[in-house]
């Protein structure tokens, strides 16, 4: 454990796989953070999560956490319907926050986070850590740079090949989860073209699975998304796509750029670039490829806290990506297509 006045206190709050294979042990990596705590409800898996990874003290009660003066970070890695109450309790007690997404369940939601936690000037960011890949944050710079051109068409997927698996738990709860395949990848998907991209999403037109009764959420999402000034984007996420390519590809009227392999939780894979003259690949070797993106994204929170500015992915980001998803949804069940309300 990473000791002295350098490192910020981050606490996890939801001690399930994705904390255990991901967050903390970015946390513990990242040069600017250490483990101050955990919690969970049950106290027993709190004390072996904390004698795992190596945190400070372990909590069976979100208030008891929230008392801690070492802690000034808490990960909200919980079921998605309790992210926005342990916001507001987080922010309240002058914690900053770093949430999981969907950041909310309902814009109203979203909306109440960002609100309290600008009154109780406490940072709010959201885990989407495809933007903290060092491939995605290239292809945004040659963007703005104006070197891809004007962009034309924009894919981005991400899935996984379990065959003979579905969600379960509160997963597959849609009042507790919201959406199953949207809700655990296809956002990534989203978010990732409106970063690069830099414009809205007015209009979707989406089908997914859901309302299968073998399924309650949806397990398998396609969504045509129409963006501010025209460009036509296609996302797809599925839970049942066996050896997927989990890329993203750009068209300008310059260029050509791919991130191949690099959409996901882990930092791989290569950026692409294809114009007339120049055809090159670019790779981003790091000493930790299973968390390198997670500890980029804790470095970046700590630093927005330092310096007083936004987070790579912020509260407002989080409110768009829910009211995609809701027009999404919305979609998939009319029918029809649905402009993003804003």
């Amino acid at each position: 454990m990473k000791e002295g006045n350098t490192t910020r206190g981050w606490a996890i709050v939801g001690l399930g796989k994705h904390a255990d294979a991901y967050l903390a042990p970015a946390i513990q990596k990242a040069p600017s953070a250490r483990l101050a705590a955990v919690c969970s409800r049950d106290r027993a898996k709190a004390e072996a999560f904390a004698a795992k990874h190596g945190a400070d003290r372990a909590y069976g009660s979100f208030d008891e956490l929230l008392s801690d003066p070492a802690v000034e970070v808490v990960h909200i890695a919980s079921p998605n319907s309790l992210h926005a109450d342990q916001t507001v309790q987080a922010a309240r007690a002058g914690k900053h926050i770093m949430c999981e997404k969907p950041m909310s369940l309902t814009v109203a939601d979203g909306e109440r986070m960002v609100e309290i936690c600008r009154s109780h000037r406490v940072k709010l960011g959201v885990g989407f850590q495809n933007r903290h890949h060092p491939a995605h944050q290239e292809a945004r710079r040659l963007i703005v740079e104006g070197a891809v051109g004007e962009i034309t068409h924009a894919v981005a997927q991400y899935g996984h090949g379990f065959i003979s698996r579905s969600l379960s738990g509160w997963r597959a709860d849609p009042a507790m989860a919201g959406g199953g395949s949207l809700m655990g990848s296809g956002l990534h998907c989203l978010d990732l073209l409106r970063f690069l991209l830099g414009k809205e999403v007015e209009e979707v037109v989406a089908a997914t699975d859901m309302g299968q009764p073998d399924r309650p959420v949806d397990e398998v999402v396609l969504a045509i998304l129409k963006f501010r000034d025209g460009p036509y984007c296609f996302a797809v996420s599925g839970l049942h796509i066996p050896r997927i390519r989990n890329d993203v590809v750009v068209y300008g009227t310059k260029a050509r750029i791919t991130g191949s392999g690099t959409v996901g939780t882990k930092l791989q894979g290569e950026l692409c670039i294809d114009a007339d003259e120049l055809a090159t690949r670019m790779q981003f070797p790091v000493a930790e490829p299973i968390i390198g993106s997670y500890i980029r994204q804790v470095e970046d929170f700590n630093q927005s806290i330092d310096q007083d500015t936004e987070p790579k992915a912020s509260g407002v980001d989080g409110i768009e990506m829910i009211r995609v998803a809701e027009a999404i949804l919305e979609s998939s069940r009319t029918g029809r297509t649905v402009r993003v309300s804003r």
